[in-house]
């Protein structure tokens, strides 16, 4: 008995660039808005560990270097995050450009040739889209290792926070009736940084699938 496979209609090629750039266009609003919201979220924790230490004076004097890394972290993850924004924009519009030109390609080449032959200037115009969408795609992959530049550099931060966060829970660790409280602002903080990192891997994962 044999079977009938259908086979998935194969996606258009100007479809799938406009699945590409709304799917990063999704990707990014979704990753800016949660990021901003994690970011304000860190700052008021690393702000609490400071007020902590100011209210409890000499005794927790060494986690007070701790509690500045974290504001001094904090503002590292704005810029970082700053610097991301500013490379997505480059990158976002290419691939509008490029999705303009490949769309007036593809309606100049259905037309008939009858069309084309009395019209020589539609020859002269899909050359110069084409030349355009390799200049494009040239300036694309400029913008996507700035991307990943800027990205890599996200990480950075990230890391180097991670590290501060590991040893403000050793230092609270080592206090005394004040620990408890340092033990949960170290804690907060290192969730808070966690979630950053997770929503940083989401998002570069997604972006790998689509940089040129």
């Amino acid at each position: 008995m044999s079977t009938t496979t259908v086979s998935e209609p194969v996606a258009h090629p100007v479809e799938r660039l406009r699945q590409s750039f709304l799917g990063v266009a999704d990707a990014t609003f979704s990753f800016q808005g949660q990021l901003q919201r994690r970011l304000r979220e860190i700052d008021r924790k690393a702000l609490n560990a400071q007020v902590l230490v100011k209210r409890h004076g000499k005794e927790l004097a060494g986690y007070g270097v701790v509690a500045q890394s974290f504001r001094e972290g904090a503002q590292q993850l704005q810029d970082a995050a700053t610097n991301v924004q500013k490379a997505i924009h480059p990158l976002m519009l290419g691939f509008m450009q490029t999705l303009r030109d490949t769309s007036h390609i593809d309606k100049l080449a259905a037309l008939p040739d009858a069309v084309r032959r009395q019209a020589p200037a539609l020859a002269a115009a899909m050359q110069r889209h084409r030349v355009e969408l390799e200049h494009r795609a040239e300036q694309s992959q400029h913008a996507g290792a700035r991307l990943r530049q800027a990205l890599a550099r996200f990480e950075s931060v990230v890391s180097e926070l991670e590290y501060v966060v590991v040893n403000g829970r050793i230092e609270a660790a080592l206090k005394g009736d004040a620990r408890a409280q340092l033990a949960q602002v170290s804690a907060d903080m290192d969730n808070a940084v966690a979630q950053v990192r997770d929503l940083l891997r989401q998002y570069v994962e997604h972006i790998e699938k689509v940089l040129p």
